[in-house]
C-alpha cells in the first residue's frame, strides 16, 4: 500500500511539475514577444518620426508613417534602420540575429510562428500605399530553451531526488518489514521449543513431591516449581504479543463483574502477596461494574500490575486497587508506594523490552514484556492504560475499560 502511495505521489509531482513548466514557457514567449513589439515599434517610431500602435490578441501591429524611405525595398535595405533595430533589440535583452522582410499580405497568427510584424505605411508616391515589415528569429526556440534550461534542469534534479528518497523509504520499510516477521518467527519458535520442556520439569517436579514425601515441602524443589512457573509466565507472555503483533490473535470475551475479577486475581497472588509481606486494599466496588472482556487475559493484565507493584517496593508494599466511573466506562487504579518511575521514561515502559533505569531496578528480574503485554490487551479491550508516577514517591497504574 505504502508503495503504491509513493508512486502516485511520484506521478502527481512529475504532472504537477511538466504543468508548471508548460505554463512558465508560455509566460516567457509572452514576455518574448512583448519585448519584440516594443523593440519593433520604437524602432519603426524613431525611424519613421510618429507612431500609431495597437495589439490584438492575435499579434502585436504598429502603424507609423517613414520619412526616410520611400519603398519596403529600400527599408529592408537600410543600414540606419538595420543598426536602430539592433540597438532596440538589445536595450530589450534580445541578443538574436533576426532576418528582416516585407510583403503586402499579412500573416496570420504571426507571433505563434515567431514572426513579428509591423504594418508600415509609406510614402504616396511609392509603388505600394502599406507593407508588413516582417521580424523573423531563426533560433528563437533555442533561445526560449536556453532560458529555461535551470529551470528543467532543477526540475529533473527534484524529481530524481525525490523519487530516491521514496524508493529508499520503501526499501528501509520492506526490510523493517521481513526483519519484524523472521523476529516473530523466532519468538514464536522460541516460545513453542521452550514450552514444551518446561511443561515437562513442571510434570517431573510434582511427580517428584508425590513418589517421595519428604521432597514435597524441600526448598529446592520449591525453587525449581516457582521458577519454572515464572519462566512458563514468560513465554506466554512472548507468544500473546507476537499473536497480537501477527493480527491473528482473538479474545474469548465472556461478561465479566469487574469486583469478583479483581478478588479473584488477589486470591490467586495471595502467596506472593504474604511472602513480600504486603498489604493490598481492595477498595470495595459496586457489584454492577460489569465488563466484556477475556477473563484470562484481564486477569493477568492486573495481576501484572500487582507483581510489579510487589517487586519495585520500598520496603513493605502497601498496594491500593480502586475503581470508579470514568466517562463511558471504568477506571481501575492500582497505587503503590515503591521505588517510582522517573517522568522521561514513563512513555517507554510499555514498549517491549524496556525497563526504567532508576536506581537498582535492574536488579528485578524480567524481560520488560510485562507491561507492554498489558497495554496490548487493554487496548484489544478497547481500553488504555497509563501510569503517574514520582521517584521515591510510588507509581499509580491507571486501565480503563469500556462498560458493556
Amino acid at each position: 500500500m505504502l508503495l503504491i502511495a509513493s508512486t502516485l505521489a511520484v506521478i502527481g509531482l512529475v504532472v504537477f511539475q511538466l504543468k508548471w513548466m508548460r505554463h512558465s514557457r508560455e509566460l516567457s514567449e509572452e514576455i518574448f514577444n512583448q519585448r519584440v513589439c516594443m523593440a519593433v515599434c520604437a524602432t519603426v517610431e524613431d525611424y519613421g518620426g510618429g507612431m500609431l500602435c495597437t495589439k490584438t490578441a492575435a499579434q502585436p501591429s504598429c502603424h507609423a508613417g517613414v520619412a526616410v524611405a520611400n519603398s519596403a525595398a529600400e527599408l529592408a535595405s537600410d543600414t540606419a534602420f538595420h543598426n536602430s533595430l539592433r540597438q532596440s533589440l538589445d536595450f530589450y535583452q534580445i541578443g538574436l540575429d533576426y532576418s528582416l522582410s516585407f510583403s503586402a499580405d499579412s500573416v496570420q497568427e504571426s507571433c505563434s510562428k515567431g514572426i513579428y510584424q509591423c504594418q508600415v505605411p509609406l510614402p504616396v508616391d511609392s509603388t505600394a500605399q502599406t507593407a508588413f515589415m516582417q521580424v523573423n528569429f531563426p533560433d528563437r526556440q533555442t533561445f526560449m530553451l536556453e532560458k529555461m534550461h535551470f529551470m528543467v534542469t532543477a526540475t529533473i534534479l527534484i524529481l530524481l531526488f525525490t523519487a530516491a528518497v521514496l524508493l529508499f523509504a520503501n526499501w528501509s520499510l520492506l526490510k523493517q518489514k521481513r526483519l519484524l516477521e523472521t523476529n516473530m518467527d523466532f519468538f514464536n519458535n522460541m516460545a513453542h521449543e521452550f514450552r514444551t520442556p518446561l511443561t515437562n520439569v513442571g510434570l517431573a517436579v510434582n511427580m517428584l513431591g508425590k513418589k517421595h514425601q519428604e521432597l514435597k515441602d524441600n526448598p529446592f524443589v520449591d525453587i525449581v516449581r516457582r521458577e519454572n512457573a515464572r519462566l512458563q509466565a514468560q513465554v506466554e507472555r512472548v507468544l500473546h504479543l507476537a499473536r497480537v503483533e501477527n493480527g491473528d490473535y482473538s479474545l474469548q470475551k465472556e461478561r465479566l463483574n469487574l469486583k469478583s475479577l479483581l478478588a479473584s486475581v488477589c486470591h490467586d497472588m495471595a502467596m506472593q502477596i504474604e511472602r513480600s509481606g504486603a498489604t493490598v486494599s481492595l477498595d470495595e466496588a459496586p457489584d454492577s461494574y460489569e465488563v466484556y472482556g477475556d477473563r484470562l487475559h484481564l486477569s493477568n493484565v492486573f495481576r501484572n500490575l500487582l507483581d510489579n507493584a510487589l517487586k519495585y517496593a520500598c520496603d513493605k508494599p502497601h498496594i491500593r486497587i480502586s475503581a470508579q466511573e470514568h466517562r463511558r466506562g471504568i477506571l481501575i487504579q492500582v497505587q503503590d508506594n515503591g521505588v517510582g518511575i522517573p517522568a522521561s521514561q514513563c512513555g517507554l515502559i510499555f514498549e517491549k523490552f524496556q525497563r526504567a533505569g532508576q536506581g537498582d531496578l535492574h536488579e528485578q528480574k524480567g524481560f520488560g514484556l510485562g507491561l507492554a503485554y498489558v497495554k496490548s490487551m487493554v487496548e484489544l479491550h478497547k481500553g488504555f492504560v497509563r501510569v503517574f508516577s514520582e521517584v521515591n514517591k510510588g507509581s499509580r497504574f491507571e486501565v480503563y475499560l469500556p462498560f458493556i
